[in-house]
C-alpha cells in the first residue's frame, strides 16, 4: 500500500491501563431546541445522562449551544455544532460560532474548525433514496479533503431508518488510500413522535482515565473508542510484537466478530464473542461485532478503529520521545518557551481548563517555539505537542499573571 498520508496512535489497552481508565458512552450528534430539536439543551442532557451517558455533544445547526446553558451533574458537555450548508459536517471543542457563507465549501469547514483547535466529522455521507444528493461524498472526495475528517459518521440512526446498513466501504476505500479518519455512530436525534426509533440507537464508547474535557479530546484524536448500535465490547487489548500485532477482543453480548482490512476485504469471521487477530501482512485490520435480534432483526453492532501494522503506539512514542520535549518555564508569566530536540512538532494546542483553545499553531519551522499568555487569566493549562505521525504528548503547565 501507497505510504500512510498520516499515521495516528493505536492504543495499547493492557491489565494496567484496564485498572486505570474505563469506557464512558458518548453522544456526538443531537439538536436542542437552537436549532430543530424538540428539547431544551437541559432537557436534551437529562434525557441522555437517564440513559446512561456521560458526555455529550450538542450539534445544533450553524449554532453553538453553549456548555454554560446545561447543568446536569455527571455528564460533559462539549461546546460543538453542525455546520449546515450542502453538507453537514460536526464541529467540536469549538469556542466560537461558524456561520457559513453563501458558496461555502467542505474545505473552509475544516479549516474554520482547525482554527479554533477543535475536531470534526463529516455526517451521513452515503448514497440513500431519501437523503439529499449534495450529502452523499464518495472515497475520492474525502480524501481530496486536506486536514480532515476526523470522523466519519458511519452510522446515523435518522438515515438509517430509511436506508439498508452502509457496508463500510467508502471508509476501507478511504483506509486503503492511506488517509487515516476514525468511524463514529450517531442517533441525530430531533425527537418527534417516533422519537423511539432515532433515540439511543448509535453512540461511541471512550475510553478514558478520568472525564474531563482534554481527555476526551485526545483519546477522540488518538482514536481511543469504539463505536456501537448496542454491542459492547469488554475487554480490548493491541499487543505490538514489532513485526506483527496481536489482538484480542471480548464481548459480553457479540455473536460473531469479523476483521476487515484493505480493499474492504472480510478476512475471517469467529461465530463467537471472543476473537483474537494476528497483524502480520496487511497495513490495517478493523473488528465489526455483531448481535442479531429475533429472527434477524433488529441487528446491533460496534466497530473497533483501524490498528494499523508499522504504527507506534501512544504509549511507546510518549516513552521514546519525552526527553526530547522542554516547556518552560513552570509556572510561567507573560511566555512559554517549547523546545524539541527531534524537530518533528507539526502543532502545538493550548486548552484551558474547561477544554477551549486558547492557542493553535500549525506552522512550526524551528526547534523553539514561544507562547504569549500575557493576556491569559492565572489557572493551569493544557499544552497538547502533536508529532509527524500524529502521536500526542500533552503537559500541564502553571500561568501567573
Amino acid at each position: 500500500m501507497r505510504t500512510l498520508i498520516c499515521l495516528l496512535s493505536v492504543f495499547l489497552i493492557v491489565g494496567k491501563i484496564h485498572s486505570q481508565g474505563r469506557y464512558y458512552k458518548a453522544q456526538m450528534h443531537c439538536h436542542t431546541t437552537n436549532s430543530d430539536g424538540n428539547y431544551t439543551p437541559q432537557e436534551l442532557v437529562e434525557k441522555y445522562k437517564n440513559s446512561g451517558y456521560e458526555i455529550i455533544m450538542i450539534t445544533d445547526h450553524n449554532y453553538l449551544t453553549l456548555s454554560r446553558e446545561v447543568n446536569v451533574p455527571g455528564v460533559l458537555v462539549i461546546q460543538s455544532e453542525e455546520i449546515t450548508f450542502g453538507r453537514h459536517w460536526n464541529g467540536f471543542f469549538l469556542y466560537e460560532e461558524i456561520i457559513p457563507t453563501e458558496n461555502y465549501t467542505c474545505q473552509e469547514a475544516i479549516d474554520a474548525v482547525r482554527l479554533q483547535g477543535g475536531l470534526i466529522q463529516l455526517n451521513h455521507y452515503r448514497k440513500g433514496l431519501f437523503s439529499p444528493a449534495s450529502w452523499a461524498a464518495d472515497a475520492a472526495d474525502i480524501l481530496a479533503f486536506d486536514d480532515g475528517p476526523d470522523f466519519l459518521e458511519i452510522w446515523n440512526t435518522g438515515t438509517e431508518l430509511t436506508q439498508t446498513n452502509d457496508d463500510k466501504s467508502v471508509w476501507d476505500s478511504v483506509l486503503t488510500a492511506g488517509k487515516i479518519v476514525w468511524g463514529s455512530a450517531t442517533d441525530d436525534f430531533h425527537a418527534s413522535t417516533l422519537e423511539y426509533l432515532e433515540y439511543n440507537k448509535g453512540w461511541n464508547m471512550i475510553w478514558l482515565d478520568s472525564l474531563c474535557p482534554l481527555n476526551v479530546y485526545n483519546s477522540l484524536k488518538e482514536g481511543k473508542f469504539y463505536a456501537s448500535t448496542g454491542v459492547e465490547i469488554s475487554r480490548y487489548e493491541v499487543s505490538d510484537g514489532g513485526t506483527y500485532k496481536e489482538i484480542f477482543i471480548e464481548s459480553p453480548n457479540a455473536q460473531k466478530i469479523a476483521f476487515w482490512g484493505p480493499n474492504h476485504q472480510k478476512l475471517i469471521e469467529f461465530n463467537s464473542n471472543t476473537a483474537t487477530f494476528i497483524l502480520s501482512n496487511l497495513d490495517y485490520v478493523r473488528a465489526e461485532l455483531t448481535k442479531s435480534g429475533f429472527l434477524g432483526t433488529n441487528t446491533q453492532y460496534a466497530w473497533t478503529q483501524p490498528v494499523f501494522l508499522h504504527q507506534q503506539s501512544t504509549t511507546e512514542f510518549a516513552k521514546n520521545n519525552v526527553e526530547n520535549l522542554s516547556i518552560y518555564p513552570n509556572p510561567a508569566k507573560n511566555v512559554i518557551f517549547i523546545k524539541d530536540s527531534s524537530n518533528k512538532i507539526t502543532s502545538i494546542s493550548v486548552f484551558n481548563n474547561t477544554g477551549i483553545c486558547v492557542y493553535k499553531n500549525y506552522d512550526i519551522t524551528n526547534d523553539i517555539s514561544f507562547i504569549s499568555t500575557r493576556n491569559w487569566t492565572s489557572g493551569v493549562y493544557s499544552i497538547v505537542i502533536e508529532y509527524e505521525n500524529k502521536s500526542i504528548l500533552s503537559k500541564n503547565i502553571s500561568i501567573i499573571n
